[in-house]
């Protein structure tokens, strides 16, 4: 189960792996409504578990959710700008993954200081 492999871990690690499940479960389901639907009745009851607030884990979700939008080849719309605008998938990934490695890092930080002062 989820709980018992984020037990042994400290908070702020845990705090990460929910963003992380988050950012690779918006690839899979790309509808953030789905998503939520999907996750947080999961991570919301985890995060109490590990000692992460709840509105912190709802920021992963946010954050996992919103900067995948620009990068998941499974969102139907996404990929028919992409094919309207004539620009092929993999040099599209090529030109935003600078971006998208700054906006998760970014989030990735943003998550450790909702953290660290306990954000609710």
């Amino acid at each position: 189960t989820m709980a018992g492999t984020v037990s042994g871990l400290p908070a702020w690690a845990s705090v990460l792996g929910i963003y992380a499940v988050q950012v690779a479960l918006s690839y899979i389901v790309p509808s953030g409504s789905g998503q939520a639907a999907l996750a947080l009745p999961i991570l919301i009851p985890l995060a109490d578990m590990v000692g992460v607030t709840r509105q912190t884990s709802v920021l992963a979700y946010q954050f996992g959710d919103g900067f995948s939008n620009i990068l998941t080849p499974t969102q139907g719309y996404f990929m028919a700008a992409l094919a309207l605008a004539k620009i092929p998938f993999a040099a599209w990934a090529r030109f935003v993954f600078p971006l998208q490695s700054i906006w998760l890092a970014a989030g990735g930080a943003l998550l450790l200081i909702a953290h660290a002062i306990g954000w609710s």
